[in-house]
């Protein structure tokens, strides 16, 4: 047996290992991730992401279509493909991915919040109005909103607001 010979029986490396069911869902996630990004960054002249390299030892500059590119061939060929650097890019125009999911996780909480601040400001115009309970839950419903909870009262300075 030559020293260039696979053992027999032995676990692959770690990069010839197929995926588990872990690994292809964070995969999907960081590619609804990517569009999320994508369709948030780019207007304000984000171009992509930045992620060292440690097989390189160099920084490389992936546009958001390039990394989903990349996720999606991970996903589904198991492995990354080739990688060239971009040519001459701004570094300015690139997060970080840490930076990037730090962002996401930002804007989707402040979302939420919104959302839910939102919906309680109409409970209560619309109970203020003459609608009963029942009746709101029923318009909230329909446009797809959740009843915030009505055991806090409305905050009247809320109702107020002009913003």
């Amino acid at each position: 047996m030559s020293e260039f010979d696979e053992p027999a029986g032995g676990d692959p490396p770690d990069d010839e290992r197929p995926l588990d069911p872990e690994e292809r869902a964070a995969l999907r996630q960081d590619l609804v991730d990517v569009q999320v990004l994508k369709e948030v960054l780019e207007p304000k002249g984000l171009k992509g992401a930045v992620f060292y390299c440690p097989d390189c030892g160099e920084d490389h500059f992936l546009g958001w279509d390039l990394l989903a590119g990349n996720l999606q061939e991970l996903l589904e060929a198991g492995e990354s493909p080739v990688h060239e650097p971009a040519f001459e890019p701004n570094p300015s125009d690139y997060v970080s991915w840490d930076y990037a999911r730090g962002f996401l996780d930002g804007y989707e909480s402040f979302e939420q919040e919104e959302i839910g601040e939102i919906a309680a400001r109409l409970v209560a115009k619309l109970i203020e109005s003459g609608m009963s309970v029942d009746e709101v839950k029923g318009v909230l419903a329909s446009v797809g909103l959740q009843v915030p909870d009505a055991t806090e009262p409305p905050d009247p300075k809320r109702l107020n607001r002009d913003d």
